[in-house]
């Protein structure tokens, strides 16, 4: 009787053994122009040499890459900040300037992020960044989408009729197939982040984002630490998407703390939370960095902003909730009398092609300056006149902060509990109704023409945000939290 010979493994299979099984964190699959990517277990932590790259090249154009991380990656933490990424976004900003500003203080922070795909904020060397990649799972529905429009465009009749069941299978199943597509991906990310989190020692975790904290407290069930959630915006948006109001309230008491950046968030939770386990923490604004000339009321500094004239700024993404039409809007209505001033927009979003349209019919494209994402906002701040947020939407905007804390007259609306924790009108800034261009065209009309009120409401408004001011709110974050105090000159050991 011959001996069976032993079969070669293909370079597929050889890829997807057990062992390397174990230890890849991500398998990213490029076919054609469409990339797709598939996550494992386990996390990437980001810095090298945690990790290498191993690409392997297949057939019929596919290309599959691995991650290969070592088979322990244990370190321990004084405190693990949980968020969705670190992307231009007023939470990515809190996270940044926390871990940052403790990692500086000698505390071992660590950072995990949902995704790195794109990335804004620059993390602190000491600070140990860990990512799990989400971008798989988010490309799910993206990869059926993309194979139903591959059929339909494909020549052969049954493609064609295969790809319109399909596509009328997703239109009319939608609401269904969304259901079920949160459930599996949000169930994955809950598994992945609990693999990472038990390869970190850690007793204490924050996680923010209504989202980022219902995942995490799926991840932390049962694992006996303290997990601290933060709600970053109004939650009575949550009514808007009932199956996020619906996870918020039935999984948001399981946190040992519940926090939020507005005192009118953590009443609206008061219905679903117990009291004892609701906190106020404030978003911290970092100290001023712009080195630019210029003061407050003068022409922005041109190598800064690239205006020369008086504007009007407005920052934010460029997203229905900011109500940058009623702005758009506004302005149109200032008449000639005001020909000289100008717009800037500082964001991006969706919504730019429709707003740069809108602003092209109302007559005023030329003077509108849209400079999308920047990494120094003070220059604007301090070079600006007026700061417009006529928001349907708020938790404590960032901007909003920024823009107080520079001494700048601010008009907000009246629709968003957040910005009216700030604003007193008359005092502080100025309240304008939601949706109304008519009356926030009057109220920059009011300052345009008045500058000693622009100087008393700057004034005002600077003195209003000192709490917030980052010594300020990142001792109040270590009261609530519970984080020890570090005595001065001692580092926490590693």
């Amino acid at each position: 009787m011959g001996v069976r010979r032993r079969r070669k493994p293909s370079r597929f299979s050889v890829l997807m053994t057990p062992a390397l099984a174990r230890r890849q964190e991500c398998a990213t699959i490029r076919y054609l122009s469409d990339v797709y990517s598939m996550p494992s277990p386990w996390p990437a932590v980001v810095d090298p040499p945690w990790y290498h790259v191993w690409p392997l090249q297949l057939p019929y154009k596919i290309q599959i890459t691995f991650r290969i991380m070592p088979s322990r990656n244990n370190f321990a933490a004084d405190l693990i900040l949980i968020c969705n990424s670190l992307d231009a976004g007023g939470i990515e900003r809190v996270v940044m300037t926390l871990a940052n500003t403790w990692a500086q203080a000698g505390r071992r922070i660590c950072v995990i992020t949902l995704h790195d795909k794109r990335r804004f904020y620059s993390l602190d060397p000491a600070v140990k960044h860990v990512v799990i990649d989400r971008a798989g799972l988010n490309r799910l529905l993206d990869l059926v989408r993309w194979i139903v429009a591959r059929l339909q465009s494909d020549r052969p009749a049954r493609f064609w009729l295969l790809g319109v069941i399909f596509g009328a299978l997703c239109r009319f199943g939608g609401r269904s197939l969304y259901r079920a597509y949160i459930s599996i991906v949000y169930t994955g990310e809950a598994f992945l982040l609990r693999r990472a989190l038990k390869r970190i020692e850690c007793n204490l975790i924050v996680s923010m984002g209504t989202s980022i904290n219902i995942i995490t407290l799926r991840a932390c069930r049962g694992m006996e630490r303290r997990v601290i959630i933060s709600e970053r915006s109004d939650p009575r948006r949550l009514s808007r998407f009932k199956r996020w109001d619906v996870l918020a309230r039935k999984f948001y008491n399981r946190a040992d703390l519940v926090t939020a950046n507005t005192r009118g968030a953590l009443r609206d939770m008061s219905g679903f939370v117990e009291l004892g386990k609701l906190a106020f923490v404030p978003n911290p604004v970092a100290p001023v960095k712009w080195n630019g000339n210029g003061s407050k009321g003068e022409h922005a500094p041109s190598h800064s902003t690239g205006n020369s004239h008086p504007f009007i700024l407005n920052v934010g993404r460029l997203v229905d909730d900011k109500a940058h039409t009623i702005l758009l809007d506004a302005f149109a209505l200032l008449g000639e009398r005001f020909g000289s001033w100008r717009l800037s927009v500082v964001g991006e979003g969706r919504l730019e092609e429709n707003l740069r349209t809108q602003a092209d019919g109302l007559g005023i494209a030329e003077r509108v300056d849209w400079h999308g994402v920047v990494n120094d906002p003070y220059a604007f701040y301090h070079g600006a006149c007026i700061f417009a947020l006529p928001s349907r939407v708020e938790g404590m905007p960032n901007a909003l902060l920024e823009a107080m804390s520079c001494g700048l007259p601010v008009i907000v609306s009246d629709a968003a509990p957040g910005p009216l924790e700030l604003v007193e009108d008359g005092v502080s800034g100025l309240i304008v109704p939601v949706n109304d261009a008519g009356a926030l065209a009057a109220a920059l009309r009011r300052l345009a023409d008045d500058p000693q009120l622009c100087n008393r409401l700057g004034k005002a408004a600077k003195a209003r945000v000192s709490e917030y001011e980052l010594p300020k709110a990142v001792a109040q974050w270590e009261t609530v939290i519970g984080l020890p105090a570090l005595t001065p000159g001692t580092v926490s050991a590693v």
